[in-house]
């Protein structure tokens, strides 16, 4: 084959060659986001931005230079390699096109592909769900209900299936991992019961106020304090009250999705009159970042909550609520856009780029694209992780301050709560020891005692196992006896 002859293949080459080159320097400044220059050109993204344009900065003369070496007609053979190339590339746009619309599946946030959500979401889908979600919650009496002060509570009196199986069934399946659960409670599915005064029970309808008991224990927190995924038999709350003994009465005031600043304020609200002897605040890394969400479909996207939760913030007077009252769910879902609800600025969740559409996204191989490399995004002032410390250090601090005040002991415990083993092996810090140690809090660390359960049985899907709780309950019945107390004046972990 001789130069001229072999021109035309590797002018085809060359073409693919800034084609892809393109592709990729258009991708990675697209990641670039809200970075500066020295900072992105630092990172490998900004590395690989640089090889593309350098690539195509050598393939653009090569490709003038090989289309000077075509054989007579050589116009013609050009348009016939500019077609073919051509060709090629839709070809592969529309069986990546028609690959990702196929295998694409649905989920409350949107479809998904590859483990990826594709973006940007769409109000209209949004405020449907939230309108469905409530008109069912109405005809089926559901176990969280709206709460003016805390956002959302549990209701009394109620029996309820595991409302956030299919959700969790699909974040399972996005990240591939396989699900451990177990039966229901009764033979209607029915596996989470409250009590006439709105908490976890064994029974629905009865009065924890009507059984005697000598001394009182009270719990707050989110979903692991609760108990998801397990019968409230399994809970740690009641085998703590199992191990402390019959004359202690250990009350679940823990609520699914709860922030730290939300299990304060039910805390403050809910617990104060029971007048517990000891209290307990539970947490997790993630209720860290919940304290700094205003909207519950926000915070939890894939788990359809559809009400709006108090914002505290820092002022110089210390603690203050920006979004109280609430406003009314279905108002929310009334609005015109996104942007038009009030305070979303102040929603760590929310990602103006995630809600903006444009033409392009009508084709779901480039949402894949674009979703599966976004961008980098600088936090907004309200929402920089500084003042996510500094608030929920400053929540912890007045929620121990007000215990003591009314005479209890306070327990601030914290719940390792990623089911990967690997995570665990790793020894990551996580956030609340940077968050409370790092500002003087005391407070009781239960990684040791779950991770003496065998990885395999210490979560159901993504909360404790019966027989983690059961260690769990083990290691705060001597924490308890050794007359363990959280404090904001120094002394970090245990």
């Amino acid at each position: 084959m001789t130069s001229r002859s072999a021109a035309g293949a590797f002018l085809l080459v060359g073409a693919h060659a800034v084609e892809v080159s393109v592709l990729v320097a258009a991708l990675t400044l697209y990641r670039r986001g809200d970075r500066g220059l020295r900072a992105f050109l630092a990172a490998p993204v900004g590395w690989a931005c640089l090889v593309a344009l350098l690539v195509l900065v050598v393939s653009v003369p090569l490709l003038v230079y090989l289309a000077r070496l075509l054989p007579p007609p050589r116009m013609r053979r050009l348009t016939a390699l500019v077609v073919l190339n051509l060709f090629s590339v839709t070809l592969a746009f529309g069986v990546a096109e028609a690959i990702v619309r196929v295998l694409a599946t649905p989920a409350i946030q949107g479809p998904v592909f590859a483990g990826t959500v594709l973006l940007p979401y769409r109000w209209e889908d949004a405020t449907a769900r939230g309108r469905a979600t409530l008109e069912r919650a109405a005809i089926e009496q559901s176990y969280l209900v709206h709460d003016g002060d805390l956002g959302w509570t549990i209701g009394p009196n109620r029996a309820s299936k595991d409302y956030n199986r299919q959700a969790v069934e699909q974040y399972l399946a996005r990240v591939g991992r396989a699900s451990r659960r177990r039966a229901p409670a009764d033979a209607d599915g029915r596996i989470y019961v409250s009590s006439a005064e709105g908490l976890r029970s064994p029974r629905p309808g009865m009065s924890f106020a009507a059984l005697p008991a000598k001394r009182r224990i009270a719990v707050v927190g989110d979903s692991f304090t609760f108990g998801l995924e397990v019968r409230y038999e399994e809970t740690w709350a009641h085998q703590l009250e199992q191990a402390l003994g019959s004359e202690v009465q250990v009350l679940n005031f823990g609520v699914d999705g709860y922030g730290v600043d939300q299990a304060y304020l039910r805390y403050r609200r809910d617990v104060l009159a029971w007048h517990p002897e000891i209290v307990i605040l539970g947490m997790i890394d993630d209720d860290l970042r919940r304290t700094m969400c205003v909207y519950g479909f926000l915070c939890f996207s894939g788990f359809g909550i559809p009400f709006s939760k108090p914002r505290l913030v820092l002022t110089d007077h210390g603690l203050a609520p920006l979004n109280l009252p609430l406003p009314a769910p279905d108002s929310l879902f009334a609005k015109r856009s996104i942007a038009d609800l009030p305070f979303i600025e102040f929603d760590v969740a929310f990602d103006p780029r995630a809600w903006q559409w444009r033409f392009y996204h009508h084709s779901y191989a480039i949402r894949f694209a674009l979703s599966r490399y976004h961008p980098w995004t600088m936090a907004r002032p309200p929402v920089t992780r500084e003042v996510m410390k500094s608030l929920n250090a400053e929540v912890v601090r007045a929620f121990v301050k007000l215990a003591r005040e009314h005479g209890s002991t306070p327990i601030v415990a914290f719940f390792p709560s990623n089911p990967d083993p690997a995570w665990a092996a790793s020894r990551a810090p996580n956030v609340a020891d940077e968050v409370l140690a790092a500002k003087g809090i005391r407070y009781f660390d239960l990684t040791g005692c779950v991770e003496a359960v065998p990885a395999p049985d210490r979560f159901v899907a993504l909360h404790y196992s019966a027989r983690t709780n059961a260690a769990v309950a083990r290691c705060l019945r001597d924490a308890i006896a050794a007359g363990f107390e959280s404090s904001d004046e120094g002394g970090g972990r245990r």
